[in-house]
């Protein structure tokens, strides 16, 4: 049985999500009156890009390796040169396929391509339904620092099936839960809550739970988009865990994966916002991400605080060297607090 939501930002973005939808893709695809349409898929998803590349008419098809190594900006001078020869106007859709850094690297080839493209987001992953492929962030990475080079650019189209997820492993399947977790812990008590109430359906990946859980994140982060699209304060407060969590996955050589690192990430920046984040809060975030099968142990050669703060020193949101995190003093409220290298070092103590 379908089941689907929608959710439009003011005339930018359109949102499906559902159950059952893929057929679907198409006329929405076509509603944006195209001039030809280009779909760039992860490598891994052929099958499934050929399958909906014949449905919607795509003039031509790109598989592209997903994965960190993905973002860089030889792969984006790659893909611009392979719109050019596929003959992509202005007016072309570009269609992404795959999971949250196939949709950093095509949404910020897009948004600079011809001063930008329309662009199609269609995440396969739990991680990019509930956070990358929302909000208009594109972002590669330069050097050993995450999402350096980066523009904002709403995409036209939010477009995904859950049941494009059923092939993903567990801990892909879970890692995108953490983004849910995440926007609750500092903007919803209620959807904590919820999240609470609906851990055990979630680990066993129940459709309907799943679904609610999405809508539950593509809700309170499009609320926040539309409040501060440019991140100049409220939308800040969605980098909770990512200042540590960003560390550790440029420490770890991008062996740690995105969802994962940020799991370990909210529970060691609250450690290191303590007191200010009571020892019940911390409890209580710890408690939900276990319920839903997350691991948030830093490994131990990666949990070295002298390597973590030199990456934390270079983050985007650092100002006048100072490195603030965004961290729950209460479940549903944010407030921030500056990282030092001591209370980093207690924090993995």
């Amino acid at each position: 049985m379908e089941r689907s939501f929608e959710f439009v930002q003011r005339a930018t973005t359109r949102i499906v999500i559902g159950q059952g939808v893929e057929a679907q893709l198409g006329p929405a695809i076509q509603a944006l009156h195209p001039d030809g349409i280009v779909l760039v898929h992860d490598a891994s998803l052929d099958a499934m890009a050929q399958r909906i590349a014949a449905s919607i008419g795509a003039r031509g098809v790109l598989a592209v390796g997903g994965g960190e190594a993905c973002k860089r900006v030889d792969m984006v001078d790659n893909l611009a040169r392979e719109l050019s020869r596929l003959g992509a106007t202005r007016g072309t859709a570009l269609v992404v396929l795959g999971g949250g850094t196939l949709t950093d690297l095509a949404g910020f080839t897009g948004s600079i391509f011809m001063r930008g493209i329309r662009c199609v987001f269609c995440p396969t992953t739990t991680l990019a339904i509930c956070d990358a492929s929302l909000g208009g962030k594109n972002g590669i990475n330069h050097g050993e620092l995450k999402n350096q080079l980066g523009t904002i650019r709403q995409p036209d189209l939010v477009f995904a099936d859950i049941d494009w997820l059923q092939t993903l492993p567990d801990e892909q399947f879970r890692e995108g839960l953490v983004e849910v977790a995440k926007k609750a812990a500092v903007l919803s008590l209620s959807n904590f809550e919820q999240l609470e109430q609906l851990a055990p359906a979630l680990a066993n990946r129940e459709p309907a739970a799943t679904l609610a859980a999405i809508e539950m994140a593509v809700t309170m982060k499009m609320q926040v988009v539309l409040a501060d699209e440019r991140e100049a304060d409220l939308r800040r407060t969605l980098n909770f865990g990512h200042t540590i969590g960003h560390a550790i996955e440029s420490v770890s050589g991008e062996t740690v994966r995105h969802g994962s690192a940020v799991a370990m990430g909210l529970l060691a920046e609250c450690r290191a916002a303590a007191p200010i984040v009571p020892g019940e809060v911390i409890g209580r975030i710890a408690a939900l991400l276990a319920r839903l099968g997350v691991s948030t142990t830093i490994p131990p050669q990666w949990a070295n605080a002298g390597l973590l703060w030199q990456f934390a020193q270079k983050d985007k949101k650092v100002r006048g060297g100072r490195v603030p995190m965004f961290v729950p003093p209460i479940l549903g409220q944010h407030t921030t607090v500056e990282l030092t290298e001591q209370s980093l070092a207690r924090a993995l103590s």
